[in-house]
């Protein structure tokens, strides 16, 4: 189990990312490499992810931690699950709506998130039956849910890669779900976001890793939604496929997916 000591140590994790970021990143280009899978890393990412690997050591060196960029360390039972910048396509553009991510699992089971979305200032963090929230720059917290809207046709949904950056075979998902729904919002930072808040009622993300998924995956889960992959599993280690969604339309929209490749 977690407990509010771990939340409020995902928050500082969050606090320290954001001062490696806010710092690397001013809107310009930044030099980056090309990883095997044809993605691109800069040494930011892998800084966060040293970082928060760092004061976990100390603060809880029992725990294990699983990153993108530094893999995995320690302990499976409880460990944390970090993407340092996930969207560096984004980052190393000189472009805002990337974030990191920084999710607690226990006993395989993912108990809390955090997205921190810096060069927007905003942030969104969730732990299990605690709720999600969300703050903006210095304000107040305050509680976010997913829209009540039932009816697939009426929704509107997002889509990670975005609509414009998906390749052929990405489209055949987001064409079987645009299909099905009132329409596409293109999104400033990741889809998911958009749900967890109700700007949209799902999110199609076409691939991605664990760090990709978990701390999504708890937020949209306490924001009153649901994650899952396209059999209805929520697995986070289902390399996508994977539908984040307002939980009234989920079935719907993985109805439409089926068999879209």
């Amino acid at each position: 189990m977690s407990d509010e000591t771990d939340l409020v140590l995902a928050l500082r994790l969050a606090d320290e990312a954001d001062g490696i970021t806010r710092a690397a990143f001013t809107g310009q280009a930044v030099e980056h490499r090309i990883k095997p899978d044809g993605s691109p890393v800069s040494d930011t990412d892998l800084a966060v992810e040293r970082r928060i690997a760092e004061v976990l050591a100390s603060e809880r060196p029992g725990d294990g931690v699983l990153g993108e960029e530094v893999g995995e360390l320690g302990s499976a039972r409880r460990r944390w699950i970090l993407d340092g910048i996930d969207g560096t396509v984004l980052f190393v553009a000189g472009r805002a709506g990337w974030a990191t991510q920084i999710a607690l699992e226990v006993d395989g089971e993912v108990v809390l998130g955090v997205t921190t979305v810096p060069g927007m200032e905003r942030r969104w963090w969730a732990a299990r039956g605690a709720g999600a929230w969300c703050s903006t720059g210095a304000g107040e917290p305050v509680p976010v849910a997913v829209s009540a809207t039932a009816d697939l046709a009426a929704s509107r949904y997002s889509a990670i890669p975005p609509l414009a950056a998906l390749a052929p075979a990405g489209l055949v998902f987001a064409e079987r779900l645009g299909s099905a729904s009132s329409g596409y919002v293109d999104p400033t930072e990741h889809g998911a976001l958009f749900v967890i808040d109700g700007r949209v009622e799902a999110c199609l993300q076409t691939g991605g890793g664990p760090w990709d998924f978990a701390a999504l995956a708890a937020i949209v889960t306490e924001a009153g939604g649901r994650f899952s992959d396209l059999a209805g599993r929520p697995d986070i280690y289902c390399g996508g496929p994977a539908l984040f969604s307002n939980g009234h339309v989920h079935d719907a929209a993985l109805a439409a997916l089926a068999g879209a490749g």
